[in-house]
């Protein structure tokens, strides 16, 4: 299925109904307009949750699980992305920096 932005958009929906997120940000290749036919979606979902890491992404990949592209949905608190946000070098602060916001909650 070739990935388009109508796809993307279809999934940030699905995701914000399912996770309510406070931010979605798509990074890597996609973001950075680098991406192949090849590529996978990488999706950055800033949310609470009182879950471990590991299991927070399973409803979201549950919620798309019909849309056959590959990627990579990855979910991190606020708390945890304002800790990463001391280290320059690790991915969510790059995904932050350098990613596309595709959704943000503005309560």
């Amino acid at each position: 299925m070739p990935v388009d932005t109508e796809l993307i958009d279809e999934m940030v929906r699905r995701i914000v109904r399912t996770a309510h997120p406070e931010k979605i940000i798509l990074f890597g290749s996609r973001a950075r307009g680098e991406a192949r036919p090849d590529s996978d979606i990488d999706l950055l979902v800033i949310a609470d949750s009182s879950k471990p890491r590991h299991q927070r992404a399973a409803p979201l990949y549950g919620a798309v699980s019909d849309i056959l592209v590959p990627m990579d949905i990855l979910v991190y608190t606020p708390r945890e992305v304002e800790e990463w946000s001391k280290v320059a070098q690790a991915f969510v602060t790059t995904a932050v920096r350098e990613g596309q916001v595709l959704y943000e909650n503005r309560r």
